[in-house]
């Protein structure tokens, strides 16, 4: 899982800012935000080749989960789609990408660590907070920062399904 997750965050950098709660890394989140990415034809060619880069440099992984287990993967990622953030239209986003906490912290407020200054710039700019999680568990951690869901989907050839949410900073308190 580290090859892939430093290939992830090496392809997703320029769009996006690495937050963590300290120098230990408890928790680090990886926020993807809407205004660096253009649009033009040219970001989009780059960002087709980032995609292509970071899945070639995770085939070591492999070695560990085999081919199939690879394939499966990548299938499960790629219907695991943002295609969703279009019903906000042209509305400023900040997307939390990923959020991990080291095993040894959970429960100890990590989270809300990393979730008050990012929800605090999002109010700042009035901008949505948007994520996606496939782990029903941590619906309610979410649903704790003001999160709803928006929208559920299935993921296909998966048992998985993706629960997509939304924090409207207008609404918060």
């Amino acid at each position: 899982m580290n090859i892939f997750f430093h290939r992830y965050i090496e392809m997703l950098f320029p769009y996006s800012d690495l937050l963590t709660t300290s120098t230990d890394y408890e928790a680090v989140a990886l926020v993807f935000h809407s205004e660096r990415q253009t649009g033009t034809l040219i970001s989009n060619v780059y960002y087709m080749k980032q995609i292509s880069l970071a899945i070639l440099k995770s085939l070591p992984i492999c070695r560990v989960i085999g081919v199939r287990g690879f394939i499966r993967g990548l299938s499960i990622l790629r219907s695991m789609s943002s295609l969703w953030l279009s019903m906000f239209g042209d509305q400023k986003y900040m997307h939390l990408d990923m959020l991990v906490v080291q095993e040894r912290y959970r429960g100890q407020g990590y989270v809300s660590k990393i979730m008050m200054p990012l929800l605090a710039e999002c109010r700042e700019k009035n901008a949505l907070c948007t994520l996606e999680t496939q782990t029903p568990s941590n619906l309610p951690i979410y649903e704790h920062h003001q999160f709803r869901t928006v929208k559920v989907i299935p993921l296909p050839n998966s048992a998985l399904e993706q629960y997509c949410m939304a924090f409207t900073p207008d609404s918060a308190e």
